[in-house]
């Protein structure tokens, strides 16, 4: 059985109904999630950074693994972006100098607590 991945964007509270009895495009429905499962991958900081500012795990390849950072961007007068910028982290002393970040990964959502499903 051949399985197709889409990613659909819509307008905010225009989402349409689903369920796992919906018909699409003479298949059935099997999985859905509301968020974009193509950017819940790994990615290589050599093919694309993240968005400034946005919390994303990072791999530190000099010995860290993952930690939580962000693209930290360095502004001139009047709030403006120089174009430079340098990671951040949420483990204090952990600085820009000391690791070597090669990819990244968008955070996952909280899991439900245990007997609630999502």
């Amino acid at each position: 059985m051949g399985k197709v991945t889409f990613v659909v964007e819509f307008e905010d509270g225009k989402e349409p109904a689903l369920s796992a009895s919906t018909s699409l495009l003479g298949g059935k429905l099997v999985a859905f999630a509301w968020r974009d499962l193509i950017h819940d991958q790994v990615v290589s900081v050599d093919a694309e950074l993240p968005s400034a500012n946005d919390e994303v795990l990072l791999f530190d390849a000099n010995g860290e693994g993952w930690v939580i950072g962000w693209r930290s961007m360095w502004m001139a007068m009047g709030q403006k972006e120089t174009g430079e910028w340098e990671w951040s982290f949420q483990l204090e002393g952990l600085c820009h100098e000391d690791v070597r970040i090669t990819h990244w990964a968008s955070i996952p959502d909280e899991p439900a607590p245990a007997g609630e499903q999502s």
